[in-house]
């Protein structure tokens, strides 16, 4: 945290060369709620966007900024952010804080859940802990899934703009995607294009180049459809913070 604090300022200058792309990772290892995604990819000013997110990971915790700062240090991550990759270089982020256990707590926890949400056991590891006593009351669900958001599945969801859409997950799309071949099968590219998506070695170089050739709405569309139809599970995820 104190890490991400004192170089904030450099931080906010080079994460807003390409505020989108950085979002992108964020929410694909779980860092921000997709509440705060969306209301991320909602605001204008790519300096504020950055600002607002470094405060959301400062304000989750020593874990979540231990997880950010591993993450920046990714080279699929900090490719587009030169002065960044040196950067990280010379951070350690390996956890040095110390926790003071005091032996014969008791904890008394009360858990509860309701519409579809799931209570997960706590694994307590490495404590002198007293009797721990947890009260659990799951409600009954009163709609499911599929009912509280109604028209979410992608095969029956039409959105506004498609390119903008592929754009503001690409990064999810090339690192996710992996039946990229049938994707290829149903799209209506020039032969010499297919050749060139397919000759790629890996599939996530194979959607980068796949993207590359959405050049117009029509071709978004159809890919977006594509992907809706082989990547049923990925994109109902994307569209439900879009």
């Amino acid at each position: 945290m104190e890490i991400i604090v004192k170089n904030k300022l450099k931080l906010i200058k080079w994460l807003s060369l390409d505020h989108v792309f950085i979002l992108q990772h964020v929410q694909a290892n779980q860092l921000i709620t997709s509440l705060h995604y969306r209301e991320l990819m909602d605001m204008t000013g790519k300096d504020r966007v950055v600002i607002k997110l470094l405060d959301i990971i400062i304000g989750n915790g020593e874990n979540v900024c231990r997880n950010f700062l591993n993450l920046l240090k990714n080279d699929d991550v900090n490719e587009l952010y030169p002065e960044l990759r040196e950067w990280t270089k010379t951070v350690d982020t390996k956890e040095t804080a110390t926790t003071t256990r005091q032996p014969g707590i008791k904890v008394n926890s009360n858990i509860s859940a309701s519409d579809g949400s799931v209570v997960y056991s706590p694994i307590i590891t490495g404590a002198s802990l007293g009797s721990i006593e947890m009260n659990m009351t799951l409600a009954p669900l009163s709609l499911t899934r599929s009912d509280q958001k109604p028209g979410r599945e992608c095969e029956h969801r039409t959105i506004q703009d498609y390119e903008k859409f592929l754009k503001e997950n690409t990064s999810l799309l090339v690192q996710r995607v992996k039946n990229i071949d049938p994707v290829i099968d149903d799209l209506d590219l020039h032969v010499e294009s297919v050749a060139n998506v397919r000759a790629k070695p890996t599939d996530q170089n194979k959607m980068r180049e796949l993207l590359t050739y959405v050049n117009c709405e029509s071709i978004a569309k159809d890919l977006f459809n594509a992907l809706c139809k082989h990547e049923k599970h990925l994109m109902n995820e994307l569209l439900s913070s879009y």
